[in-house]
């Protein structure tokens, strides 16, 4: 009993733990990419231009399918006073973006410290320990949590929801089942739905009870998104009922590229959970942890028929195979007095972490240098003095990695982001400075006319080098180019 308490001493330890490794992911690659772009863009001008609508970036770039504010006004809301506060200071909105994104964050880590709590309820204090250290090393769940993905709002309800299934707390679970689904990501149906259908059939909620809430729970929301978001939108709207149109219906989501059937079960999951996937089938000796397991490898087998495919997609699986890899170590640790056999499994639980750490610090190195546009603005912004009148073009390569309304700091400058202008055309020359790719046909339109104010570099490949620590060489080259129109035309 003394070897788990000390496993299970000062949980609130663990809370700064989850709470500091989000942090550095947030600090290290403080720029977001176009998946992100909608939700950040639209929290910028939630706080920003406020009911000033016709200012809002949605209407000048609404992409290909709508989303919803929903996320964004929670968001904002949360991040309004210290925005605030940074504004009366004039500090720059940069720092306005990293509150934003952190804010994202730490309702994720709510998410999973309600979680934790209640995995100490039920496993005991060891697992939940487990859970919290295995979730803070690996890479790809803290990576996303402070990222304004339409994954990651979701899995802001997602988390307490589970927690709830785990307490058989069912009006809870089906109110933020319906909530996630009907507002966020509509292929949540098959996990959570999976998991509804797990407690409909042993027997732990009766089926008049599910319809007593499931229809006013889906009623409220759909009405709350499509009154929200038509606002916004300036037209009757249900936009994740469009995305799930436009994704399994239609089936367009595979012009962004296809992967093949078992994809996310040999590539996304290991790198996903780590080595902490080997301790799932240990977990799973557990029989508490079955119903978790079916559900979340479920979900990822039926959403697996799908040709497009992403690791974002599945994140919500992740803390749930968590939770049974904990209780895998959580085995071997508690029984680490029994035998070597035991000593030998408890020292690879705590490999494992080291392991995963490594990795974690590898792919977060790797991502630092993965955002090239948002290094550019703040490098334009350092080069050229901020009493400078500046008219700035942004390229598409440079708008996907990492330019963002909250990066446009000076309000006497114009930033634009338009599409429909060619390279080296006339009207090109009306622009004092021009982010683009680095692709030397386009830089030849402009040697006579520009020159080159800073080059930024990118991460073209990694490759394996034994002769150094850490064994690998981050192969860097030039992305994008900031250019400075050397006359003025009269």
């Amino acid at each position: 009993m003394a070897g788990r308490r000390s496993w299970g001493r000062r949980p609130l330890l663990l809370l700064g733990l989850l709470v500091m490794v989000a942090s550095v992911h947030l600090v290290t690659c403080p720029y977001t990419k176009v998946e992100e772009s909608f939700n950040l863009q639209a929290t910028h001008d939630l706080l920003y231009h406020r009911l000033d609508v016709d200012k809002y970036d949605h209407h000048e770039f609404p992409g290909v399918v709508p989303r919803t504010f929903l996320g964004p006004l929670v968001i904002a809301a949360f991040s309004c006073p210290v925005v605030c506060v940074l504004s009366l200071l004039e500090l720059s909105k940069f720092y306005s973006q990293l509150i934003v994104r952190g804010v994202l964050g730490l309702g994720v880590i709510f998410g999973l410290w309600t979680l934790q709590k209640e995995v100490r309820r039920q496993f005991g204090a060891t697992v939940a320990t487990m859970f919290c250290w295995v979730t803070a090393t690996q890479f790809h769940l803290m990576f996303y949590c402070t990222r304004t993905l339409p994954n990651v709002l979701a899995l802001t309800v997602v988390l307490p929801a589970l927690a709830a299934w785990l307490q058989h707390k069912w009006a809870r679970f089906i109110w933020l089942s319906a909530f996630a689904i009907i507002v966020f990501r509509a292929e949540l149906c098959v996990l959570l739905g999976l998991m509804l259908l797990l407690a409909l059939y042993y027997r732990r909620i009766p089926m008049a009870r599910l319809l007593q809430h499931a229809v006013p729970a889906g009623l409220l929301c759909l009405g709350l998104t499509v009154a929200v978001d038509s606002y916004f939108w300036r037209h009757l709207v249900w936009p994740e009922g469009e995305v799930l149109w436009y994704n399994t219906v239609l089936n367009k989501s595979s012009n962004w590229g296809t992967s093949p059937l078992l994809w996310y079960f040999y590539s996304a999951l290991p790198r996903g959970l780590g080595c902490s996937l080997v301790f799932v089938p240990l977990g799973m000796v557990d029989r508490r942890t079955h119903a978790l397991t079916l559900s979340s490898l479920g979900f990822v087998a039926v959403y697996s028929l799908l040709p497009h495919k992403e690791l974002r997609f599945i994140i919500y699986a992740f803390p749930a195979l968590n939770v049974v890899a904990a209780r895998g170590c959580a085995y071997l640790l508690n029984n680490c007095t029994k035998s070597w056999l035991y000593r030998a499994g408890a020292v690879l639980v705590l490999g494992h972490l080291v392991v995963n750490a490594a990795y974690t610090a590898t792919s977060l190195y790797v991502s630092h240098f993965n955002y090239p546009g948002g290094v550019a603005m703040q490098r334009l912004h350092q080069l050229v003095p901020a009493w400078t009148g500046v008219h700035l073009h942004i390229d598409v390569a440079a708008a996907q990695t990492g330019v963002s309304r909250f990066l446009q700091v000076n309000g006497a400058w114009r930033y634009d982001k338009r599409e429909d202008v060619q390279p080296g055309a006339v009207g090109m020359l009306a622009y004092t400075h021009i982010l683009m790719e680095a692709a030397p046909g386009h830089l030849a339109l402009y040697r006579h006319s520009h020159r080159v104010l800073a080059s930024i570099a990118g991460v073209a490949g990694v490759s394996l080098n034994l002769t150094r620590l850490p064994p690998f060489d981050i192969n860097l080259q030039t992305k994008l180019v900031l250019l400075e129109r050397l006359d003025r035309p009269s």
